[in-house]
């Protein structure tokens, strides 16, 4: 295909493990932009699963989160459906389906999704949607792999879901719980060593994953499609604050935010206070645990504020955001929401992998509660320092992070595999 040949538009099946609306959380975010993206330059039909949890978060009642869901997914696809997921409407569905699992063939990770009325539906798109693609969002879809026989099929890694269990099990403490994402791990692992080669593609959110995979399986393609932001929806503008706070963003039910608030009120907050006695900090996400909210009982400075809708006046007021997360996988796109808001940032080491970020440049990085506190401090003392940062993170995610150039990376990457072109399907 030339420079001059108009693009074709494919016909693509999208698969979704959930809801991608609103664009309000990682997995949330990175689906909705993608999807929104690709609808610019293929035709899409979107099936989705609801996991009514999510829609919660964000709505006083499941009706009216998934009218908000379709109407604002309506006008990107052709056809959408959005199937309930058996598991969650049954009491304890979910540790049933855990316990299962561990005498079953495959992991509780691939069992999950499975529904025998979304077989029957997809069966029948499939056979009259004259699909070019199907882009599967996550290796939980794999049971539905069955019915796209002679279709090329995509797969995206949000994360690299087995590494991800298993660094979970080494840093658990409870030991029934560190058994079960060790053996969820391990069976995965070896699941996707079988399984992975039967999709054309995968794409994955960092090098780091992509790497991760191959190690899994070495003949596999997979190209990264990082994670990004609607560059042009964010505010960067900043208020000189009297008072040095700091800012933490995400929710607290994904265990990863949760061990890093934690860690933070534990280990780096009495540091920082023995330093800053005027420090403050806003702490940002849904469902915070009594446990966390005890702290903040007990100092003032420590502001937790459940889920909040609008939260430019956080980021404008802030000093710096500090990002202490230490667990987890993919990229944490927490870390690209702070550059792009030019704001001052402090992390740990893992919460910036998979990001083209240099610690000095973009931001200051460390790996111990107390360096990060003196990484915080330097920030606090040197603003000019502290302010050049937050114009070179911005910068960065400008250039390379918003979600329309990455977007129609993924359009190319769908039509080099249409088309069997490898300058169109390999573009890292």
């Amino acid at each position: 295909m030339t420079a001059d040949t108009p693009q074709r538009r494919l016909r693509i099946l999208w698969l979704s493990h959930l809801i991608p609306y609103p664009p309000k959380g990682g997995a949330i975010m990175r689906a909705y932009h993608l999807l929104r993206q690709t609808a610019r330059h293929h035709d899409v039909d979107l099936f989705t699963f609801n996991q009514h949890r999510l829609l919660a978060n964000y709505y006083p009642t499941e009706e009216a989160g998934l009218a908000a869901a379709k109407e604002a997914l309506s006008p990107l696809v052709g056809r959408l459906h959005i199937e309930p997921i058996p598991m969650s409407t049954r009491r304890h569905g979910q540790l049933r389906m855990a316990l299962r699992s561990l005498f079953s063939k495959t992991p509780y990770t691939i069992n999950w999704l499975q529904s025998p009325s979304a077989f029957r539906r997809l069966e029948q798109w499939i056979k009259d949607g004259k699909y070019d693609l199907v882009h599967f969002d996550t290796e939980s879809l794999a049971p539905y792999r069955s019915l796209t026989s002679g279709l090329p099929t995509l797969m995206d890694h949000h994360n690299a879901e087995a590494h991800m269990l298993l660094r979970r099990a080494s840093q658990e403490r409870n030991l029934l719980k560190k058994l079960y994402y060790w053996q969820e791990g391990t069976r995965l692992e070896r699941y996707e060593r079988r399984h992975l080669q039967r999709y054309n593609h995968h794409i994955v959110c960092s090098e780091e994953d992509r790497l991760r995979l191959l190690e899994i399986d070495s003949e596999l393609a997979v190209t990264v499609i990082p994670n990004g932001i609607d560059i042009a929806s964010t505010r960067p503008e900043r208020n000189a604050s009297p008072e040095p706070r700091l800012l933490f963003i995400g929710g607290l039910d994904w265990y990863p935010n949760h061990d890093a608030v934690r860690w933070m009120l534990l280990e780096i907050w009495p540091l920082l206070k023995e330093k800053k006695p005027e420090l403050s900090i806003d702490i940002i996400g849904k469902n915070p645990p009594a446990e966390l909210l005890e702290y903040g009982s007990q100092d003032p400075s420590i502001r937790f504020h459940g889920f909040v809708d609008d939260i430019e006046p956080y980021y404008r007021d802030a000093a710096m955001y500090l990002c202490p997360i230490r667990d987890g996988g993919g990229t944490k796109l927490k870390i690209l929401d702070a550059l792009a808001h030019r704001l001052p940032l402090v992390a740990h080491s893992i919460a910036c992998e998979g990001i083209e970020v240099r610690s000095g440049t973009h931001l200051l990085a460390a790996s111990n509660a107390r360096d990060i506190a003196k990484a915080v401090c330097r920030l606090l003392d040197d603003p000019a320092y502290a302010q050049s940062l937050g114009d070179a993170g911005r910068d960065l995610v400008a250039n390379k992070y918003d979600f329309s150039q990455i977007g129609k990376e993924l359009a190319d990457l769908y039509l080099g595999l249409v088309l069997e072109e490898p300058g169109l399907s390999q573009l890292y």
